[in-house]
């Protein structure tokens, strides 16, 4: 499996099962000027971090993507996705943040996309023992690096994708990688332009923190 990264909350699974090949988008997010979606991503499955569609660049998105918004269960090319939404919450409003749990190539990943609070006890249930945790750390609109730091804690992956933090040229006013990185003490690092990792690759002791490049 290999994870990139493009920006904000907007990841690119590539996986493969057996015969089967499936690539994963998450957040697809809107263009600015310093800053825009890849032309050339074309989805099999396209998740989306919250009910309200007009937050993402959907308009950018190439061929037709198995579109997944809201909580329930799905399995799409050997790829098995949960939705998880604490409906406890925010009761009256139709639109609410969705956050998902994969199983792709016999490992789990957890997708916070934009929450910015912290978890209920429901969703760390529903969750489950996670393998690759993907959250956002910039603060702002999303969770900040001292929640981020928290939710860890309480999630306990093997590896964590630090998502929508500060890059050059961005309009949002984020704080930078660094920054979550010293939020949680120590701090094992590894710097690439994508992540490749299989199961047998998952760190068995010390919390790995894969910070990718803008691909």
């Amino acid at each position: 499996m290999q994870i990139y990264w493009h920006g904000y909350s907007t990841v690119r699974i590539e996986a493969k099962s057996g015969d089967k090949e499936a690539t994963v988008l998450t957040d697809p997010f809107q263009n600015e000027a310093s800053l825009r979606m890849p032309r050339t991503v074309e989805p099999d499955i396209l998740l989306l971090s919250h009910q309200d569609t007009k937050r993402f660049n959907l308009e950018g998105i190439q061929g037709k993507p198995f579109t997944i918004s809201d909580p329930g269960e799905y399995e799409v090319k050997d790829v098995f996705v949960q939705g998880i939404q604490d409906r406890t919450l925010e009761e009256g409003v139709k639109e609410r943040p969705v956050i998902y749990r994969c199983n792709i190539e016999n490992m789990s990943i957890g997708f916070l996309g934009q929450l910015k609070r912290k978890l209920t006890d429901y969703e760390i249930e529903e969750l489950g023992e996670i393998d690759i945790l993907l959250l956002p750390v910039g603060g702002g609109e999303v969770m900040d690096s001292k929640l981020a730091s928290e939710t860890i804690s309480v999630i306990e992956p093997r590896l964590v994708v630090p998502l929508h933090y500060d890059l050059p040229g961005i309009k949002t006013k984020l704080t930078d990688v660094n920054a979550f990185c010293k939020a949680l003490g120590v701090c094992k690092r590894q710097d690439s332009n994508k992540l490749k990792i299989s199961k047998k690759d998952l760190p068995t002791e010390d919390l790995l923190v894969a910070v990718l490049e803008r691909a």
